[in-house]
């Protein structure tokens, strides 16, 4: 039988989580390479409404960001190989997750250490960063991020969804008066 209103919608949400979880990743690393494109065919304003909101998010330096026809990405090297690793590796992760095994936490900052290093080294102007380094260690982080954080959000939604399924009363939303 199928549960109405909010726990039916939760229930929902946590039997297929990892569909909306990866789209979201997807569409989040194909935008900013949907800007260039956008700007190739005349289609400025689209494209200015993506760089603009990527701004929140990345510093957009010209010099550290990929082109694509001839224009800049939405945003920079390193946020294109976070970004897009992390949308492979969460649609790799649906599929072949029984049979990986889990990413150990103290392994976890040796894959992020790189970035940091790379990152800090640059930004204290102690040297500078290549497209290649930037690449490489923005992959090694997103990859890091889905390998050790997907496993944990899996096990944490399981509980949610044993919790709904016993019918345990949900907290109210805002404190009664």
């Amino acid at each position: 039988m199928r549960e109405p209103g909010a726990r039916g919608a939760a229930l929902w949400l946590t039997r297929h989580w990892l569909a909306p979880v990866n789209a979201f990743l997807v569409a989040f690393a194909s935008l900013p390479v949907l800007a260039p494109v956008l700007r190739a065919v005349k289609m400025t304003g689209s494209a200015d409404a993506i760089v603009q909101a990527y701004s929140l998010v990345c510093h957009q330096m010209p010099g550290r960001s990929y082109l694509l026809f001839g224009y800049q990405m939405a945003y920079c090297e390193r946020d294109t190989a976070i970004y897009a690793t992390m949308a492979l590796s969460g649609l790799l992760w649906a599929r072949f997750h029984r049979r990986l095994p889990r990413l150990h936490w103290s392994v976890f900052p040796l894959l992020v250490l790189p970035m940091a290093v790379d990152g800090f080294t640059q930004l204290f102007g102690l040297r500078e960063s290549t497209w290649e380094l930037r690449t490489l260690t923005g992959a090694l982080f997103g990859a890091a991020c889905v390998w050790y954080g997907f496993p944990l959000l899996a096990a944490s939604i399981k509980l949610s969804r044993i919790a709904l399924r016993s019918r345990v009363p949900l907290p109210p939303l805002s404190p009664s008066a």
